[in-house]
């Protein structure tokens, strides 16, 4: 019984307390009492209480630290001075717009002018001043002719008459039959060292271009002679003479 009483006398000193101002005048909240002057600087009272009088209701006055109301017509007109980002992307035209110093800096004084509202002086742009390098005429780039000395890919050296290109060059090893497929490699090149002499027989040279560098990876390969007329008239020629020397 005693805290059901204690419970109602609460919710009743909660109803009596003084209910809360949300007016609009500024949107602030405010109960129906005197604010506190002390926390506000320089301030001074019209209406000086007198002891044992009740607390009258004051107006809403504005914090110490509130930033005051701006004009609707003031802050217009610094939105109008501010730059307007331009959202769109550049067309062809503008994005390969050909222009010079002056042109860039006479096209940046009409968008501020044009930025500005009416009635109002336009913000003065100054470019500073650019120094003169040199008042002689440009007379061009003249350089002696020089030589220049470049490598070729390719190396040339005498006819290799007894080459063999798979061993030699690229690497390759048949193991156990590698000294008898030499042996005959060079025994080939021996019948027809003739023919090979015969073919083309005003070239005494011979390049590497078109060969594979030394050491690479290169398969197994055949090199047959090639096809050459002159070439068959001098083996020819040799095997008739050797018969008519060696009956």
């Amino acid at each position: 019984m005693a805290a059901s009483l204690v419970s109602v006398g609460l919710l009743l000193a909660g109803t009596a307390a003084p209910a809360q101002d949300t007016s609009p005048q500024g949107r602030l909240l405010h109960f129906n009492k005197p604010p506190n002057t002390s926390l506000i600087p320089n301030h001074t009272d019209d209406k000086a209480a007198t002891p044992g009088s009740a607390p009258q209701d004051s107006a809403l006055r504005p914090a110490a630290f509130q930033a005051p109301v701006r004009d609707p017509a003031a802050r217009a007109t610094d939105e109008g001075q501010e730059y307007q980002v331009q959202l769109e992307p550049p067309g062809p035209l503008r994005l390969f717009r050909i222009e010079s110093e002056k042109a860039l800096q006479e096209r940046m004084r009409q968008e501020v002018r044009e930025r500005t509202p009416p009635g109002q002086v336009p913000e003065r742009i100054i470019f500073p001043e650019e120094p003169v390098i040199s008042r002689i005429p440009y007379a061009g780039r003249s350089f002696p002719p020089g030589n220049l000395i470049v490598e070729p890919q390719y190396l040339c050296y005498q006819r290799l008459l007894f080459e063999q290109k798979n061993s030699e060059r690229y690497g390759w090893d048949l193991g156990p039959i590698h000294p008898l497929a030499a042996a005959a490699g060079f025994y080939w090149d021996l019948v027809t060292l003739p023919y090979h002499l015969g073919t083309a027989p005003c070239r005494y040279y011979e390049c590497s271009a078109g060969y594979c560098l030394p050491g690479d990876p290169v398969p197994l390969l055949l090199y047959p002679p090639e096809l050459s007329l002159t070439g068959l008239a001098a083996e020819a020629g040799t095997a008739i003479a050797l018969f008519a020397i060696f009956p």
